[in-house]
Protein backbone atom coordinates (compact mmCIF):
# COMPACT_ATOMS: atom_id res chain seq x y z
CA UNK A 1 0.00 0.00 0.00
CA UNK A 2 1.37 3.35 -0.79
CA UNK A 3 2.75 5.22 1.94
CA UNK A 4 0.31 8.95 1.57
CA UNK A 5 -2.70 6.35 1.65
CA UNK A 6 -1.72 5.08 4.53
CA UNK A 7 -1.00 8.54 5.87
CA UNK A 8 -4.43 9.14 5.23
CA UNK A 9 -6.04 6.05 6.59
CA UNK A 10 -3.86 6.98 10.16
CA UNK A 11 -5.29 10.64 9.55
CA UNK A 12 -8.91 9.49 9.14
CA UNK A 13 -8.55 6.75 12.26
CA UNK A 14 -6.78 9.32 14.70
CA UNK A 15 -9.90 12.17 13.60
CA UNK A 16 -12.42 9.36 14.38
CA UNK A 17 -10.69 8.87 17.57
CA UNK A 18 -10.42 12.06 18.69
CA UNK A 19 -13.75 12.51 17.73
CA UNK A 20 -15.24 9.89 19.90
CA UNK A 21 -13.76 11.11 22.72
CA UNK A 22 -15.00 15.03 22.45
CA UNK A 23 -18.71 12.97 21.88
CA UNK A 24 -18.07 11.33 25.41
CA UNK A 25 -17.36 14.73 26.68
CA UNK A 26 -20.54 16.36 25.17
CA UNK A 27 -23.23 13.72 25.70
CA UNK A 28 -21.71 13.38 29.70
CA UNK A 29 -23.21 17.27 29.70
CA UNK A 30 -21.02 18.51 32.53
CA UNK A 31 -19.99 21.57 30.69
CA UNK A 32 -18.74 22.85 27.11
CA UNK A 33 -15.57 22.17 26.15
CA UNK A 34 -13.27 25.05 26.64
CA UNK A 35 -13.09 26.30 22.95
CA UNK A 36 -17.11 26.00 22.76
CA UNK A 37 -17.29 28.17 26.37
CA UNK A 38 -15.67 30.81 23.41
CA UNK A 39 -17.51 29.53 20.36
CA UNK A 40 -20.99 30.28 22.77
CA UNK A 41 -19.72 33.06 24.09
CA UNK A 42 -18.97 34.92 21.19
CA UNK A 43 -22.04 34.34 19.33
CA UNK A 44 -23.99 35.43 22.26
CA UNK A 45 -22.26 38.70 22.64
CA UNK A 46 -22.18 39.52 18.71
CA UNK A 47 -25.82 38.13 18.24
CA UNK A 48 -26.66 40.51 21.58
CA UNK A 49 -24.53 43.85 20.33
CA UNK A 50 -25.85 43.30 16.22
CA UNK A 51 -29.06 42.06 17.01
CA UNK A 52 -30.01 41.25 13.51
CA UNK A 53 -32.32 37.86 12.31
CA UNK A 54 -32.58 36.29 9.00
CA UNK A 55 -36.16 36.31 7.77
CA UNK A 56 -36.78 32.82 8.64
CA UNK A 57 -36.20 34.39 12.13
CA UNK A 58 -33.48 32.69 12.94
CA UNK A 59 -29.91 34.59 14.72
CA UNK A 60 -27.57 35.82 11.92
CA UNK A 61 -24.70 35.07 14.33
CA UNK A 62 -25.13 31.00 15.40
CA UNK A 63 -23.08 28.92 17.38
CA UNK A 64 -22.15 27.06 14.45
CA UNK A 65 -21.48 30.37 12.67
CA UNK A 66 -19.19 31.49 15.70
CA UNK A 67 -17.40 28.21 15.71
CA UNK A 68 -15.97 28.38 11.74
CA UNK A 69 -15.54 32.31 12.12
CA UNK A 70 -12.84 31.59 15.42
CA UNK A 71 -11.43 28.47 13.59
CA UNK A 72 -10.96 30.54 10.06
CA UNK A 73 -9.58 33.36 12.40
CA UNK A 74 -6.75 30.41 13.80
CA UNK A 75 -6.19 29.32 10.83
CA UNK A 76 -4.66 32.47 9.52
CA UNK A 77 -3.00 32.95 12.48
CA UNK A 78 -1.43 29.79 11.92
CA UNK A 79 -0.59 30.53 8.23
CA UNK A 80 1.23 33.71 9.70
CA UNK A 81 3.13 32.03 11.90
CA UNK A 82 4.37 29.27 9.47
CA UNK A 83 2.18 26.43 9.90
CA UNK A 84 1.93 24.45 7.09
CA UNK A 85 -2.16 23.51 5.93
CA UNK A 86 -2.35 19.92 4.56
CA UNK A 87 -5.35 17.91 3.85
CA UNK A 88 -5.83 17.13 7.40
CA UNK A 89 -6.25 20.49 8.01
CA UNK A 90 -9.89 20.40 5.88
CA UNK A 91 -10.71 16.97 6.39
CA UNK A 92 -10.72 17.88 10.56
CA UNK A 93 -12.83 20.67 9.56
CA UNK A 94 -15.26 18.67 7.48
CA UNK A 95 -15.31 15.16 9.37
CA UNK A 96 -14.82 15.69 13.59
CA UNK A 97 -18.80 17.31 13.45
CA UNK A 98 -19.99 14.63 11.67
CA UNK A 99 -18.51 11.83 13.56
CA UNK A 100 -19.68 13.27 16.49
CA UNK A 101 -22.64 13.24 15.68
CA UNK A 102 -22.78 9.86 14.33
CA UNK A 103 -21.35 8.91 18.12
CA UNK A 104 -24.30 10.66 19.82
CA UNK A 105 -26.96 10.19 17.81
CA UNK A 106 -27.27 13.23 16.17
CA UNK A 107 -26.51 12.28 12.94
CA UNK A 108 -28.95 8.73 12.86
CA UNK A 109 -31.94 9.18 14.74
CA UNK A 110 -32.06 6.08 16.94
CA UNK A 111 -28.55 5.22 16.34
CA UNK A 112 -25.65 5.87 19.02
CA UNK A 113 -22.41 4.71 20.47
CA UNK A 114 -23.08 6.40 23.50
CA UNK A 115 -25.62 6.93 26.34
CA UNK A 116 -26.78 10.26 26.57
CA UNK A 117 -27.35 12.08 29.15
CA UNK A 118 -27.62 15.81 27.60
CA UNK A 119 -30.82 17.62 29.29
CA UNK A 120 -30.33 15.83 32.84
CA UNK A 121 -30.11 18.02 35.98
CA UNK A 122 -26.78 17.97 37.34
CA UNK A 123 -27.45 15.29 40.36
CA UNK A 124 -28.92 13.11 37.97
CA UNK A 125 -26.30 9.92 37.02
CA UNK A 126 -23.87 12.33 38.33
CA UNK A 127 -21.02 9.50 38.83
CA UNK A 128 -20.80 7.82 35.29
CA UNK A 129 -21.61 11.56 33.80
CA UNK A 130 -18.08 12.25 35.72
CA UNK A 131 -16.70 9.22 34.92
CA UNK A 132 -17.51 9.20 31.25
CA UNK A 133 -16.14 12.95 31.00
CA UNK A 134 -13.16 11.67 32.35
CA UNK A 135 -12.25 9.03 30.53
CA UNK A 136 -13.38 11.21 27.27
CA UNK A 137 -9.80 12.82 27.68
CA UNK A 138 -8.02 9.57 26.72
CA UNK A 139 -9.54 8.82 23.22
CA UNK A 140 -9.29 12.79 22.75
CA UNK A 141 -5.32 13.20 22.96
CA UNK A 142 -4.81 9.55 21.59
CA UNK A 143 -6.58 10.53 18.68
CA UNK A 144 -4.49 13.75 18.56
CA UNK A 145 -1.52 11.86 18.38
CA UNK A 146 -3.04 9.29 15.69
CA UNK A 147 -3.59 12.07 13.65
CA UNK A 148 -0.97 14.86 13.77
CA UNK A 149 1.62 11.60 13.34
CA UNK A 150 0.43 11.31 10.31
CA UNK A 151 2.06 14.50 9.23
CA UNK A 152 -0.87 15.70 6.89
CA UNK A 153 -1.42 19.27 8.55
CA UNK A 154 -3.68 19.95 11.93
CA UNK A 155 -7.05 21.55 12.68
CA UNK A 156 -6.31 25.72 13.15
CA UNK A 157 -6.44 24.70 17.04
CA UNK A 158 -3.86 21.87 17.07
CA UNK A 159 -2.20 24.11 14.61
CA UNK A 160 -1.58 27.12 16.95
CA UNK A 161 -0.72 24.83 19.80
CA UNK A 162 2.08 23.30 17.84
CA UNK A 163 3.10 26.95 16.43
CA UNK A 164 3.18 28.17 20.50
CA UNK A 165 5.34 24.67 21.16
CA UNK A 166 7.39 25.56 18.55
CA UNK A 167 8.52 29.61 20.12
CA UNK A 168 8.34 29.07 23.43
CA UNK A 169 10.75 26.14 23.91
CA UNK A 170 11.04 26.33 27.46
CA UNK A 171 7.29 25.42 27.65
CA UNK A 172 5.76 22.06 27.88
CA UNK A 173 3.26 20.70 25.39
CA UNK A 174 1.06 20.10 27.98
CA UNK A 175 1.32 23.51 29.71
CA UNK A 176 0.77 25.31 26.06
CA UNK A 177 -2.54 23.23 26.18
CA UNK A 178 -3.87 24.25 29.38
CA UNK A 179 -3.05 27.93 28.32
CA UNK A 180 -4.87 28.00 25.65
CA UNK A 181 -7.88 26.40 26.48
CA UNK A 182 -7.65 28.26 29.78
CA UNK A 183 -8.03 31.37 27.40
CA UNK A 184 -10.58 30.53 25.45
CA UNK A 185 -12.09 29.45 28.59
CA UNK A 186 -11.75 33.09 30.16
CA UNK A 187 -12.73 34.85 27.30
CA UNK A 188 -15.63 32.84 26.13
CA UNK A 189 -17.11 33.20 29.94
CA UNK A 190 -16.52 36.64 30.12
CA UNK A 191 -18.52 36.97 26.37
CA UNK A 192 -21.52 35.03 28.26
CA UNK A 193 -20.33 31.51 27.41
CA UNK A 194 -21.96 28.92 29.64
CA UNK A 195 -19.41 26.87 32.47
CA UNK A 196 -19.82 23.89 33.57
CA UNK A 197 -18.00 21.68 35.91
CA UNK A 198 -16.58 19.35 32.93
CA UNK A 199 -15.41 22.51 31.32
CA UNK A 200 -13.26 22.99 34.30
CA UNK A 201 -11.81 19.08 34.39
CA UNK A 202 -11.43 19.12 30.42
CA UNK A 203 -9.00 22.45 30.90
CA UNK A 204 -7.05 21.31 33.76
CA UNK A 205 -6.53 17.86 32.98
CA UNK A 206 -6.79 17.49 29.06
CA UNK A 207 -2.47 19.15 28.39
CA UNK A 208 -1.66 16.81 31.21
CA UNK A 209 -3.23 13.68 29.52
CA UNK A 210 -2.28 14.82 26.01
CA UNK A 211 1.27 15.02 27.07
CA UNK A 212 1.74 11.53 29.04
CA UNK A 213 0.19 9.75 25.68
CA UNK A 214 2.68 12.14 24.04
CA UNK A 215 5.54 11.14 25.86
CA UNK A 216 4.52 7.28 26.15
CA UNK A 217 3.97 7.26 22.35
CA UNK A 218 7.85 9.42 21.61
CA UNK A 219 5.91 11.80 19.63
CA UNK A 220 7.33 15.62 19.69
CA UNK A 221 5.52 18.44 18.20
CA UNK A 222 8.45 20.38 18.17
CA UNK A 223 10.12 17.97 15.49
CA UNK A 224 6.43 17.33 13.70
CA UNK A 225 6.46 19.32 10.60
CA UNK A 226 3.74 18.31 7.78
CA UNK A 227 2.92 18.20 4.73
CA UNK A 228 1.42 20.88 2.23
CA UNK A 229 -1.55 20.15 0.14
CA UNK A 230 0.25 20.29 -2.80
CA UNK A 231 3.32 18.45 -1.19
CA UNK A 232 1.04 15.28 -0.66
CA UNK A 233 -0.44 15.43 -4.33
CA UNK A 234 3.16 15.73 -5.44
CA UNK A 235 3.59 12.51 -3.35
CA UNK A 236 0.26 10.92 -4.82
CA UNK A 237 1.15 11.38 -8.43
CA UNK A 238 5.09 10.24 -7.99
CA UNK A 239 3.20 6.96 -6.55
CA UNK A 240 1.19 6.52 -9.68
CA UNK A 241 3.62 6.86 -12.27
CA UNK A 242 6.87 5.64 -10.75
CA UNK A 243 10.31 5.86 -12.76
Amino acid sequence: MNTTVKKFIRLILGLAVMSFGSAMALVADLGMEPWDVLNDGMAKFLQGHIGITLSNGADLITFGRANITIGLIILLIDVLCGEKVGFGTFINILLCGNIVDLCTGDLIPGFALLPDYRGLAMRVDLVPRLTLCVLSLIPAALGMYIYMSARLGSGPRDGLMCVLTRKLKSWPVGAIRVMLEGCALLLGWALGGVVGVGTIILVCLSGPVMQLIFKLAKFNVRELRHETVPETISALRGAKNPD
